[in-house]
């Protein structure tokens, strides 16, 4: 179906601004690519294209498969006194069932090569890919859409990654790993937005689980409280609605949910410095909705304190967007069935803390966002179990074995020690890690 309406929000005025006179369209008829070519055309007479070459374009992506494909790209000689003007036409597969097409006319200047908007590989460089495309591509995608694009990149790449550490046995066993790891990714990805899992929601599955076990129906709250004392003094007011009368039933324990309104899910992958083994990582990032909105409170104060943490996570070379408080690499280690977290990280409260607790604001976000590896670690837990694994942590010896990794007593007491005794890890010898790590039980 061909979509050419902008985004809701976005009037005229403001799609001229950020579209630069370039036709946008999404799962184009050939008929629709016609008619943008021509309109961006109208009343231009060089270096033009045809309706053909533009349908040429457009057919190698949606038909044969391209992941890209450009037409009309030319380099302005640095001899050339003037730039050069030209029609540009780029279509490139953004999704299994979406294909973007970008028409327009560009100026290349004296000595300047001409780039397609999107050159980057999807499966090799999927950050920089998916940049590009929305870049290019936002004004007429939907929040839904970008976020399916985001998840279609990081299957990719970690695709890719499994293929490449079985690549030294057989095809078929690489081939195997590649399935396997998108089958696994898939688990993440069942509903439009990923699956986030307090550690409210992961804990009442875990004693549903248990209750079930031992053919209990219902459990009351003293012996809730005797048996699972720290989430019931952590989360005694959420457990209110599911309490009635002093009692649980099990079933509504298996279904309870957590505090889902403070934050929500990202992903990318990291192929950087400071692993434990030398391939891709998947990259939970926990988001906030008030970073994300840009606001976080009615306080002028907090509200320009926010800013100043988006345009943190904006400048950041980490594994970041502009709304994430703390992100987790996970390395997926098949060999040992384990979702091991290779770090743990905030620049968010990292910023905050420097600010000492003389900034009130700062001190208000420092206890807000306090929980913010608790709910995503069980959310990496919750995957682990999904798909047949066990999470594992870096015990303080093993992650001064990383090379580069800063060794801060602070960060490790506030980000690793607190999981570790909060999961109920334990240490242990793994094949394959330089010193014992911290493994669920």
């Amino acid at each position: 179906m061909s979509r050419r309406t902008p985004r809701e929000g976005l009037d005229k005025q403001d799609l001229r601004q950020f579209a630069g006179g370039h036709e946008i369209l999404i799962n184009p008829t050939e008929e629709d690519i016609c008619k943008a070519l021509a309109g961006v055309q109208r009343r231009c007479r060089k270096n033009l294209l045809s309706s053909e070459e533009a349908l040429e374009v457009y057919r190698q992506v949606a038909l044969d498969g391209a992941s890209a494909a450009h037409a009309g790209l030319r380099d302005c000689p640095a001899r050339f006194d003037f730039g050069i003007s030209m029609t540009v036409v780029q279509a490139a597969r953004l999704a299994q069932d979406l294909v973007g097409c970008s028409i327009g006319r560009i100026l290349v200047l004296p000595g300047q090569a001409a780039t397609p908007p999107i050159w980057a590989d999807p499966v090799e460089d999927p950050g920089l890919w998916f940049n590009q495309v929305v870049t290019s591509f936002w004004t007429h995608l939907t929040d839904i859409q970008i976020t399916s694009l985001r998840q279609y990149a990081v299957t990719n790449a970690m695709e890719l990654a499994a293929r490449i550490q079985w690549s030294q046995g057989s095809e078929d066993g690489a081939r195997r790993a590649g399935a396997r790891r998108r089958l696994q990714l898939q688990a993440l990805f069942k509903r439009t937005e990923p699956v986030y899992m307090p550690e409210l929601s992961l804990a009442l599955r875990r004693i549903a689980q248990t209750l079930e076990e031992n053919g209990q129906e219902s459990v009351d709250w003293r012996t809730f409280q005797r048996q699972w004392p720290s989430i019931a003094a952590r989360y005694k007011r959420d457990l209110l609605g599911v309490f009635r009368g002093g009692h649980a039933q099990t079933s509504n324990l298996a279904v309870a949910s957590g505090d889902t309104s403070r934050y929500f899910l990202n992903f990318t992958t990291w192929s950087g410095a400071q692993r434990v083994v030398r391939a891709t990582q998947i990259v939970f990032q926990i988001c906030s909705r008030g970073l994300l909105a840009g606001v976080l409170s009615g306080s002028a104060a907090k509200d320009a304190l926010c800013q100043d943490l988006r345009r943190l996570g904006q400048n950041s070379f980490h594994p970041v967007t502009p709304e994430t408080v703390g992100w987790l690499r996970v390395h997926v280690d098949d060999a040992n069935r384990l979702c091991f977290v290779d770090e743990v990280q905030s620049d968010v409260m990292e910023y905050l803390l420097s600010l000492g607790g003389e900034d009130a604001e700062g001190t208000e976000l420092v206890r807000e966002f306090a929980d913010w590896q608790t709910h995503g670690f069980s959310t990496v837990q919750h995957w682990a179990q999904c798909i047949g694994y066990r999470v594992a942590v870096h015990s303080q010896e093993s992650a001064g074995f990383i090379e580069g990794k800063t060794a801060s007593d602070r960060k490790w007491n506030v980000y690793y020690r607190v999981l570790i005794k909060r999961f109920g890890l334990i240490e242990a010898q793994i094949g394959g890690y330089p010193a014992a790590i911290f493994v669920q039980v």
